[in-house]
């Protein structure tokens, strides 16, 4: 039969394949069950027995409130031999987001870059050259022709 302490893997349900522990059992086929939720285990909740595969591990359990059992899995050890201290950077990205964020800080000196060069060079390219009117050209100059005199 089923005891408090003892660790378990679900087999059926939305959270299968993951660890609990058995907080204490139930009338009938039911336990209720918890586990570590930021290592990835099981959150509390009522389970029927056929749902769980018991594993040969077992922990002395301090209380029935979730900090207790928390503080008790990490106590053990357990979560060393379930593989659980491997991923725990992983674990801690995806449900502490908010704390391990930090801000990112801005340099305040300039890049060179040569977009500006870029546009410079388009705008003249694109620009159509300014055409002077034949009246604002150069001045004419009225030259008297020279002529040759027959001495």
């Amino acid at each position: 039969m089923v005891e408090a302490g003892q660790i378990c893997k679900k087999i059926a349900g939305r959270e299968r394949g993951r660890y609990c522990i058995i907080v204490k059992p139930l009338e009938g086929s039911f336990a209720e069950i918890s586990g570590a939720i930021k290592y990835g285990m099981c959150s509390r909740r009522r389970c029927n027995i056929k749902h769980l595969i018991i594993t040969k591990y077992k922990i002395p359990l301090k209380g029935e409130k979730q900090e207790d059992v928390e503080k008790s899995i990490s106590e053990s050890g357990i979560l060393k031999r379930l593989g659980f201290l491997k991923d725990k950077k992983r674990f801690k990205l995806l449900f502490n987001k908010a704390k391990n964020q930090k801000p990112v800080k801005t340099e305040a000196t300039p890049k060179a870059t040569k977009k500006p060069e870029v546009k410079s060079k388009l705008e003249t390219i694109t620009t159509k050259p300014e055409v002077k009117s034949k009246t604002e050209e150069t001045p004419k100059t009225t030259a008297k022709p020279e002529t040759k005199s027959k001495k």
